[in-house]
């Protein structure tokens, strides 16, 4: 606690980090920390706030909400990614809203990070958070587009299998978008897999590897589970 009120940035980074780590399962001090972290949010050091966010975000208290979004248009993206990182798993309709701001940051950290909060991170199927993983299908990184793919695999969106043929059209292969494919389980996607599986070289990549199986079997299993409905 005492790094926490030191003069030195370095100590009450220090501090924060401490804090932030205790603890898992059990929430060992959860409101004593809480209670301290807070307000280094507001700290004029950005290291600092942004370390004291990352902490509330590993103690996942829902009381430190409000003051994660009064500092989520903070001007160091550092500071914006990490508040991302503390709402991260919170479906309130206000830690959502901000994730949904931060899905369009203009730093593609950020982006990634909320488009992953809000694609896997939480069940909730609204038309706020539908519409921020369609707005992440044309974001020009390729992980945070993976995330969007995801995400509405994850709620069952009927045109999924369109969306995930075209992001593969773009040669865009991610390991997000073959969880996707396997999320999804579609028997038109499986002769893409299976070519995929043909002419990739995975020999440095095997959990590239393990994930495209994967796909391939939920694909596969679909496949004959359609013939055996049709032999009946």
């Amino acid at each position: 606690m005492e790094h926490c009120d030191s003069d030195d940035p370095l100590d009450r980074v220090t501090g924060a980090y401490i804090l932030g780590q205790l603890g898992w399962a059990d929430s060992t001090f959860l409101d004593e920390s809480v209670k301290v972290l807070i307000p280094m949010l507001k700290d004029s050091d950005s290291n600092v706030a942004s370390c004291a966010a990352t902490a509330l975000g590993h103690r996942s208290d829902p009381r430190a909400i409000p003051y994660l979004i009064d500092i989520s248009k903070h001007e160091d993206p550092q500071v914006r990614n990490s508040v991302v990182f503390g709402l991260l798993g919170h479906d309130a309709p206000e830690a959502i809203s901000v994730l949904v701001l931060l899905s369009s940051d203009s730093n593609s950290d950020v982006r990634n990070w909320a488009m992953f909060g809000l694609g896997s991170q939480i069940d909730i199927d609204t038309p706020e958070i539908k519409q921020a993983l369609f707005s992440g299908l044309s974001d020009s990184d390729d992980e945070t587009r993976g995330e969007a793919i995801l995400g509405l695999a994850v709620r069952g969106d009927c045109r999924i299998v369109d969306l995930i043929l075209k992001e593969w059209e773009g040669q865009t292969i991610s390991k997000l978008s073959l969880e996707a494919a396997e999320v999804s389980g579609d028997p038109r996607l499986y002769s893409c897999l299976v070519n995929f599986l043909e002419n990739i070289d995975l020999d440095e990549d095997p959990e590239f590897r393990e994930q495209l199986e994967q796909a391939i079997t939920a694909c596969k299993l679909n496949i004959e589970e359609v013939q055996a409905r049709e032999l009946k």
